[in-house]
């Protein structure tokens, strides 16, 4: 199944009614399992679920992926999807009982203190970067979405893995899904290039945040804005958020002494 579907719509314009067809973000429900017990269940776009399980299980449950990458089967049934990983020795997990929307951040967290105090620190990169290379990449991604191009109803997100601004990209109809599997995309791809910045379609809340520090990722760029939970984790975590990121303008939160080059 593609990240897209054709619909059955009337279009309204100029003050008529038309019969016609739509192209639709296909959203679809995706469970998670490994070595088969239940881990949890995600509403997802359908393609790239290798990706998004290799992501998913690192992001949130910390389950690195061996050299040789995970064994991964993938079964379909009409609109669900199960994913079978594979993992050597025991998994122990706390499963979930309700499915991850689309729009889910902290889902099962009830304090926000947890949420920031729980989030770990991020190391200091290695080379400074120019705003206007973050927000060029930003470009490029926007370029390289065809289910947001297709529907208008698709995230994106993007790894820069090096100063020259090398991309790789991943859309979803979930903002925190599309990071997964862009995170699962460059764990499985074996690149020894560590990630300079992620890249986001959109706005940047808190979940997005802890993914990206878990991965040790010490900037997150944005086309849209940063939530206040998103910016005291960041601080918290020596994270750099690059917000309202387009057309040569961007606010910076959080550490630039030693990352964030400055042009004065």
């Amino acid at each position: 199944m593609k990240n897209t579907t054709r619909q059955s719509v009337h279009r309204f314009e100029d003050g008529t009614m038309r019969f016609d067809a739509e192209v639709i973000a296909a959203e679809c429900l995706v469970h998670i399992h490994v070595n088969a017990s239940h881990v949890t269940s995600l509403l997802a776009s359908p393609e790239n679920l290798g990706d998004l399980a290799t992501g998913h299980l690192r992001c949130e449950y910390d389950l690195h992926p061996p050299a040789e990458g995970h064994r991964i089967r993938i079964e379909a049934n009409e609109a669900e999807y199960h994913i079978h990983v594979e993992v050597k020795g025991e998994f122990v997990h706390s499963p979930r009982n309700s499915i991850v929307t689309t729009s889910c951040g902290g889902c099962e967290q009830d304090q926000l203190s947890a949420l920031v105090d729980e989030t770990p620190a991020v190391s200091s990169p290695a080379s400074v970067i120019d705003v206007e290379q973050l927000i060029n990449s930003l470009e490029n991604m926007r370029s390289q979405q065809p289910g947001f191009e297709a529907t208008g109803g698709m995230h994106a997100a993007g790894l820069m893995l090096s100063a020259k601004s090398k991309l790789l990209i991943r859309e979803d109809i979930g903002r925190h899904n599309a990071v997964d599997k862009v995170m699962g995309a460059w764990l499985e791809s074996k690149d020894s290039s560590l990630p300079v910045a992620l890249l986001l379609s959109g706005r940047c809340g808190w979940d997005i945040v802890a993914k990206a520090a878990r991965m040790n990722i010490p900037i997150i760029a944005s086309i849209g804005a940063a939530s206040s939970l998103a910016i005291r984790t960041a601080r918290s975590s020596n994270m750099t958020l690059v917000s309202f990121a387009k057309a040569g303008r961007a606010v910076v939160i959080g550490p630039v002494e030693g990352r964030i080059q400055r042009n004065h």
